[in-house]
């Protein structure tokens, strides 16, 4: 497979996870010869997040059977002692999908518009030269070296493209939540629509979810907590009693697990002949641990700047900043305080979320904090310490 890594391109996308394929689909479709580098020698595995993504209609996705195994209108939040929440609404809907084959169909419809791909491929070096870099890659065990105008960093939440640029992209390790997934046949659902949270001391500072996925369910958690590894935290979930007999006939058709960085977004993603994004720039949902939509959206913006700077034959940071005022516009604000939140969910204990589980309403369309954070208030007075700075 030579052919594939030629002497000069124009991008190289690193990480074909779903940033990486969606910044290379929008360079090569709009005439940028681009080389997209995955370390892995399936694209798509290893599957490390439980699927879930909001309407893919933004990016033009058809929906196919292919990669969609379930269609969600809500989602339950469910407190330390049952109470369940019920919310619905168009901000809440989207689909759970087969990583596997999503991420491989989105790589292979960068392909189509023209993108190379070099698969079990590492970017183990890049230094400047002339006006772009040479990038040094380990492709099927032989190294080789490409030059290249730009390079857009999509290598994860381990990213070390960005690093090797002087770009900090490292995360504190209290900033990264650690998952754990078995993917179970045989679980009872409350609704085959509708996903399910769990909050409490069973996945401290973070959460535990089922998410039904046709005849499958993703069961998993997230936890900051280091004391003890969330494969152990989650075999607990498995027998707790708030979930009485649900999983009593569920048996494990896959197991996943991996690191989702919840510190928010990284302070650059973009220098001189580089934009960095995904899970590597931090583009993550601090609360939710949701980054798919994000990453689709940020590498769509990615490609598109990349390809402008290209034919303007101008790759400096000025230029490619494009990139970030678009992505923080669209963002930043959100994900700032999608962090605020989520700082303050992990200072609660049970008897705080059981409180606020009890004033807010079974159901709802939409959540407003405000308004609830009143009512937990004049409920617990106690608790105004810790949403002084979202009230005042």
């Amino acid at each position: 497979m030579r052919w594939i890594l030629k002497d000069e391109y124009d991008v190289v996308v690193v990480g074909a996870g779903p940033a990486g394929s969606m910044a290379s689909y929008y360079a090569s479709k709009n005439g940028v010869k681009t080389l997209l580098v995955e370390k892995s020698q399936e694209i798509g595995e290893p599957v490390r997040c439980a699927e879930a993504i909001p309407k893919l209609e933004e990016f033009n996705i058809p929906l196919s059977e292919e990669f969609v195994r379930s269609y969600i209108k809500g989602g339950y939040l469910i407190a330390p002692n049952g109470k369940k929440v019920e919310i619905r609404g168009s901000k809440t809907e989207g689909y759970v999908v087969e990583r596997k084959i999503f991420d491989k169909y989105l790589a292979i419809r960068s392909a189509k518009v023209g993108t190379k791909i070099a698969v079990k491929s590492r970017v183990v070096d890049l230094y400047p030269y002339k006006d772009g870099f040479k990038v040094k890659v380990i492709h099927l065990g032989e190294e080789y070296t490409v030059k290249t105008k730009i390079v857009i960093a999509a290598d994860g939440m381990e990213s070390s493209v960005a690093e090797m640029v002087g770009l900090r992209c490292k995360k504190n390790p209290m900033e990264v939540c650690s998952c754990a997934e078995y993917e179970m046949t045989g679980v009872k659902l409350l609704d085959k629509h509708m996903m399910e949270f769990y909050f409490g001391d069973l996945s401290p500072k973070g959460y535990a979810w089922i998410f039904p996925k046709g005849d499958t369910a993703n069961v998993g958690l997230g936890v900051i907590d280091k004391s003890k590894k969330a494969i152990d935290y989650l075999n607990e979930f498995l027998e707790h009693p708030i979930l009485e007999d649900r999983l009593k006939d569920a048996t494990p058709v896959e197991f996943k697990c991996g690191g989702v960085p919840v510190g928010g977004p990284i302070e650059r993603t973009v220098d001189d002949n580089i934009m960095v994004v995904g899970d590597a720039a931090g583009q993550v949902s601090p609360l939710t641990g949701g980054g798919i939509y994000l990453a689709m959206s940020c590498g769509s913006i990615a490609g598109e700047v990349a390809s402008k700077a290209v034919k303007k034959e101008d790759y400096s940071k000025e230029t490619l900043m494009e990139y970030e005022r678009r992505w923080k516009k669209k963002f930043y604000n959100t994900l700032m305080t999608e962090l605020k939140y989520k700082n303050i969910l992990q200072k609660l204990n049970e008897e705080d979320l059981n409180i606020i589980a009890e004033v807010i309403d079974d159901k709802l369309e939409d959540i407003d904090v405000k308004k609830i954070i009143f009512k937990v208030i004049k409920k617990a007075p106690s608790l105004l310490k810790y949403f002084k700075d979202i009230i005042g």
